[in-house]
């Protein structure tokens, strides 16, 4: 094998969110290039089911259970994992649509509290929160978010990949919030690049658009992703929409760049053209 054939055979790959949908197609590109991947959800049938299927592809996979709304048992977690090479966020578990007058707040704060405070768990160093709801994750508290910044989880070189969407970038009607959500991340992923220079930890998000996954199952509305990837195939410039197979390569990109840091992925078929 040659030198990039082989740059990720045996690298120890963390997926947070690896068990489903994009997190589970960047496992299973990444255990085919050799690398040994833990999946981590808050769902143990998850962890068993998604370990068992990707077993059938490489014995160099491994489950863990870790609830990043837990802030400190989930930087535990990362802790008994390290040292690691490279660590993959992409923890969802909500969609944030539909008119604004209609928008669950509840349901809102709780995907905020899983995609972007989670992706700060995992990256950012001491920061002290005042939250103001007690439906949202860790109510009326203050306390430190620490993981690689403060404690040596990710190896020198390694890196650290968000996942964002393109309603971060054009929202669209009905994406406000979700939009704005997922301009947070993006936000979030050049002020992480910055902070973890020091430490030589690239950081890097993924900026999928339209992906086919089971997340809509989960929700109970299969028939409105049946209606968008219906819709989007005639107007995306490629001509279909995604499989989490097709945004892995998104992924391997950013774990593999070892020049990129502080760079969004747009892997969308043509969406922001």
């Amino acid at each position: 094998m040659g030198k990039f054939a082989d740059k990720l055979v045996g690298k120890k790959i963390v997926i947070i969110g690896g068990t489903s949908g994009i997190g589970y197609g960047a496992a299973d590109a990444l255990l085919d290039l050799g690398a040994h991947v833990t999946v981590v959800s808050s769902s143990p049938d998850r962890v068993d089911d998604a370990v068992r299927r990707l077993r059938s592809t490489s014995a160099s996979v491994n489950g863990v259970v870790g609830d990043v709304r837990d802030e400190p048992a989930f930087i535990e977690t990362l802790r008994k994992l390290a040292p690691i090479d490279h660590i993959i966020f992409s923890s969802v578990d909500k969609i944030i649509r539909g008119k604004l007058e209609d928008l669950d707040l509840d349901e809102a704060k709780h995907f905020f509290g899983v995609k972007f405070w989670g992706a700060v768990i995992v990256g950012k160093g001491e920061v002290s929160i005042r939250l103001i709801r007690p439906a949202f994750w860790l109510a009326n508290s203050s306390f430190p978010i620490k993981a690689i910044q403060k404690y040596d989880i990710v190896k020198p070189g390694g890196s650290l990949t968000l996942t964002s969407g393109t309603a971060g970038i054009k929202p669209g009607k009905g994406a406000a919030v979700g939009g704005g959500l997922n301009g947070a991340i993006l936000s979030l992923t050049k002020g992480l690049a910055s902070d973890l220079a020091e430490k030589k930890i690239r950081v890097n998000t993924v900026v999928p658009g339209l992906v086919q996954t089971e997340l809509w199952d989960k929700l109970g509305r299969p028939k409105e992703q049946e209606e968008q990837v219906a819709v989007q195939a005639k107007s995306l410039p490629v001509g279909f929409v995604a499989t989490p197979s097709d945004t892995a390569e998104a992924y391997v990109y950013a774990v593999r760049a070892d020049y990129a840091t502080g760079t969004l992925i747009e892997i969308d078929g043509g969406r922001l053209l």
